[in-house]
């Protein structure tokens, strides 16, 4: 399903593919890097990247989102491991199948940015705990706690907002390490009294050895990331996660709305489980419920929209194995009353379930896909515009013509409507934000301009009049629609 979206690069992905190259040649060759990725990233630029600008340089954007589509396979087959610990293996199955079929999890699966590592490095870390948690052998529990710190770590690094569900993956773990801990059959040798401080032994001393495994390991990956990167890479997390301002703030309730929308089809089988199932084990399914809506959450009360779709996925890792326990329920009561016919009733409810959620699914995909416009008119203008290692461009988005123009340009040449930063070569004076803008048109310092009026419309419209000038620049051409981009070239003296 994910092979069949087909889009040019989204500014995300061009952007950390761009960075991976600059990464790698700085590695390799000794390059300086041109910009200070970490202090915007919102994960760390050192992992992720540069392992999709390997799988960008063997198989193009295609390669790199081959890559994404890998570890989301993985996550699935995780996914399952999960909803097998906590609920069985048919609750574990359809758990994962409630999952891979959901819009936002098929659109992550073919988007070459680092959410579909994250996501896979935070289930393995899930999955491993779960396993610690229920292994009898405590230096087993000990090691496979230290793979689950390792694990979930490295999905902190590589997307800061994972640790948002890290207190829900630690309090799954200790909900398990109890559970275990509990006698499977009544002690008739002795009353309750006398089974209760051997209980807690059991508990404290199965919870000691995860507790100090996962430390180790996730001290482990934080102290070896800041050793070789620096801690620099720390504002970066401050400005793009914990104290993040929305770029277009949205409404709460349009947030929780969408939100809502992208996740409700396998949200509404996971509160069908609820309904079945919930009252067996209610601390379990609170915990899930809510964790599997945290991002919804997270994003409504700051009125942040942007990459909403995709944390979403990361929020139906814990509404899966709930859909999955009630799917595995309702089958169970099939095979109960109908035992004479019990493959196909089991049959027809599996596939009308799963044809239901993949009609959803793909159509969320698809319609996420076609969220951006096609950047082939604009790459092919800029193609007979730019020169290598002369010139400078300013462009709105310009991550996007920089990854698929990097042959014939330097990433020095690129300047975007973000942020720009300019000094004026005959009086020494520096400017940033609009004031840079404007100085640095009015001294034609850009090659070629180009505009849409999106993201930075507001700015747009404050130099346009500059732009307008026929001693400074000159209008090529404007694109047509949806890109709408509008061309200048700058008007020789």
């Amino acid at each position: 399903m994910t092979l069949g979206l087909s889009a040019t690069a989204f500014q995300d992905e061009a952007l950390y593919l761009d960075a991976g190259h600059q990464i790698l040649d700085s590695w390799r060759h000794g390059n300086p890097i041109n910009e200070d990725f970490g202090s915007y990233f919102s994960g760390s630029p050192y992992v992720y990247p540069p392992l999709g600008a390997l799988a960008d340089t063997v198989g193009g954007l295609a390669g790199a989102r081959l890559f994404s589509l890998v570890c989301c396979v993985i996550t699935t087959a995780l996914v399952a491991s999960v909803g097998r610990c906590l609920y069985g293996q048919t609750a574990g199955v359809a758990g994962a199948a409630a999952f891979v079929l959901s819009g936002p999890v098929l659109f992550v699966g073919h988007f070459a940015t680092y959410d579909a590592m994250a996501l896979m490095l935070l289930v393995a870390g899930l999955a491993m705990g779960l396993r610690a948690a229920e292994n009898g052998r405590r230096w087993r529990a000990g090691l496979l706690a230290s793979c689950s710190g390792f694990l979930l770590a490295g999905a902190v690094v590589t997307k800061y907002v994972a640790a948002l569900f890290v207190p829900s993956i630690l309090l799954l773990i200790l909900m398990t390490v109890f559970r275990m801990a509990r006698p499977s059959a009544p002690d008739f040798l002795g009353g309750k009294r006398s089974r209760e401080p051997a209980i807690r032994a059991r508990s404290a001393g199965r919870l000691l050895c995860v507790a100090l495994g996962m430390t180790l390991g996730a001290v482990g990956v934080v102290g070896c990331w800041l050793w070789l990167t620096g801690t620099d890479q720390l504002s970066g997390l401050v400005t793009t996660t914990l104290s993040r301002k929305a770029l277009g703030p949205t409404s709460p309730v349009e947030v929780a709305r969408q939100g809502l929308e992208w996740a409700a089809p396998t949200l509404l089988v996971a509160v069908l489980g609820m309904v079945l199932i919930g009252r067996r084990r209610p601390a379990l399914t609170a915990l899930l419920l809510l964790s599997s809506l945290l991002p919804i959450i997270f994003q409504a009360r700051s009125g942040e929209l942007t990459s909403l779709h995709k944390h979403v996925a990361f929020g139906l890792v814990f509404a899966a194995p709930l859909a999955g326990a009630g799917v595995a329920f309702i089958l169970g009561r099939i095979e109960l009353y109908d035992s004479r016919r019990q493959l196909a009733p089991r049959l027809l409810a599996v596939s009308l379930a799963a044809v239901m959620l993949l009609a959803s699914g793909v159509r969320n995909a698809h319609e996420l896909f076609r969220g951006w416009a096609d950047s082939k008119p604009l790459t092919a203008l800029l193609m007979t515009q730019v020169r290598f290692g002369s010139g400078h461009y300013l462009v709105e988005e310009s991550e996007v013509p920089r990854y698929y123009l990097e042959g014939l340009t330097a990433p020095w040449q690129w300047n975007g409507t973000y942020f720009l930063y300019y000094q004026d070569t005959r009086n020494g004076a520096a400017y940033t934000g609009l004031d840079a803008y404007r100085h640095a048109l009015t001294d034609r310092y850009f090659d070629v301009v180009v505009l849409r009026f999106g993201p930075t419309a507001t700015l747009d419209w404050q130099i346009q009049d500059i732009l307008n000038d026929r001693t400074k620049y000159r209008k090529i051409t404007k694109l047509p629609e949806p890109g709408g981009w509008t061309v200048w070239h700058r008007t020789d003296s």
